[in-house]
C-alpha cells in the first residue's frame, strides 16, 4: 500500500543539533504533501513547542504532543484526544520529586509549571524554547489531572528512578526516558504508537499506509505500529534494531532520505 500518513519526531530526528529543520526536510515534506499525503508531528514536547515547528512547515495535520498523551489541531485549538495522569498518581509522582531534591517540570492546561527557575529549567528551556512558570510548592499548585510530569536531572539520577519507579507504577503510569537527563510520566496506555494509531484511525488508515521515523526510546511504539518505521542513525541500537529501515542522521536530512525512498519513489 501506497504510505499516506508519515508521522515524524522532532529533536534528533527532524530537526539538527542546532535545532532548525534542514531545507532539504522541508522540501521532501512539500513534495509529500502535495501527493496527499498527510504529515504529522510527533514529539515528547507541549503544543507551545511543538506548533511553530508545524507552522514552518506549513502543517496542517494534528500534531501528537506530551508522547501522545495530547492530539492537539495543529492551529492550537481544543484538544482532540487528551489521556492525563490521574491526580492521585501525579501527587506522588511530584512529592517524591521534591522529596529526593529533584526538579519536578508538571504540564497542565498548555503551560509548564515548576517550584522555581533553575538550572534545570534553564536547561530544559535552552532545547524547548519553553517559558517555565514558577508556582513554589507545586503539591499547593496541582488540583487536577496533568498532562504530563518530568524529572531533569543528571542522566545516572534518571536511570535509577527510571528502574525503580517503571517498577513500582507497572500497570499504573508509563514510566520512560526520552533524552538521559529526562525521566517522563504519562498515563498508563499512553505512547507516541498508541496515538498514532488513534490518529490514524481518525484519518480510517491502517498500519500498512503509515510511515513512523524517530530516533529514542519513545519512538519504538510508533516505530512498530507503522508499516514502515524508521529510524536515523543517531538513534541508539535498541532503537535502530526495531526498525524497518535506518536512514541517515539528523544531521545529514536522514528524514528526507527516508521520505524519497518509501513515498517520493514509491509506485504504490
Amino acid at each position: 500500500m501506497p504510505i499516506k500518513l508519515i508521522a515524524i519526531d522532532i529533536d534528533d530526528t527532524l530537526i539538527t543539533d542546532e535545532l532548525i529543520i534542514p531545507q532539504g526536510c522541508k522540501e521532501a515534506i512539500n513534495k509529500a504533501r502535495r501527493r496527499g499525503v498527510k504529515v504529522v508531528l510527533a514529539t515528547g514536547r507541549m503544543p507551545a513547542s511543538t506548533i511553530p515547528f508545524a507552522e514552518e512547515l506549513g502543517l496542517s495535520e494534528p500534531v501528537i504532543c506530551y508522547n501522545g498523551a495530547l492530539i492537539q489541531a495543529a492551529n492550537d485549538g481544543p484538544p482532540l484526544i487528551h489521556h492525563p495522569v490521574p491526580l492521585e498518581l501525579a501527587r506522588e509522582i511530584v512529592a517524591l520529586g521534591k522529596a529526593e531534591g529533584l526538579h519536578v517540570n508538571i504540564y497542565l492546561d498548555g503551560l509548564m509549571y515548576v517550584a522555581e527557575l533553575n538550572e534545570y529549567t534553564e536547561f530544559y528551556s535552552s532545547f524547548t524554547k519553553t517559558k517555565a512558570h514558577p508556582v513554589g510548592d507545586l503539591l499547593a499548585f496541582i488540583d487536577r489531572p496533568p498532562t504530563k510530569i518530568l524529572y531533569v536531572c543528571e542522566g545516572s539520577i534518571a536511570e535509577k528512578w527510571q528502574r525503580i519507579l517503571a517498577e513500582r507504577y507497572q500497570g499504573q503510569l508509563e514510566v520512560f526516558r526520552s533524552k538521559p537527563q529526562y525521566l517522563e510520566f504519562t498515563n498508563i496506555g499512553v505512547s507516541k504508537g498508541a496515538a498514532l494509531k488513534e490518529l490514524a484511525g481518525l484519518y480510517g488508515l491502517v498500519p500498512d499506509e503509515v510511515m513512523a521515523i524517530g530516533d529514542s526510546f519513545n519512538d519504538i511504539s510508533m516505530l512498530e505500529y507503522a508499516g514502515i518505521g524508521v529510524a536515523v542513525a543517531n538513534a541508539p541500537a535498541a532503537v535502530r534494531s526495531k526498525a524497518d529501515y535506518v536512514t541517515r542522521s539528523n544531521e545529514e536530512c536522514g528524514v528526507a532520505e527516508a521520505i524519497q525512498r518509501f513515498v517520493l519513489n514509491s509506485e504504490g
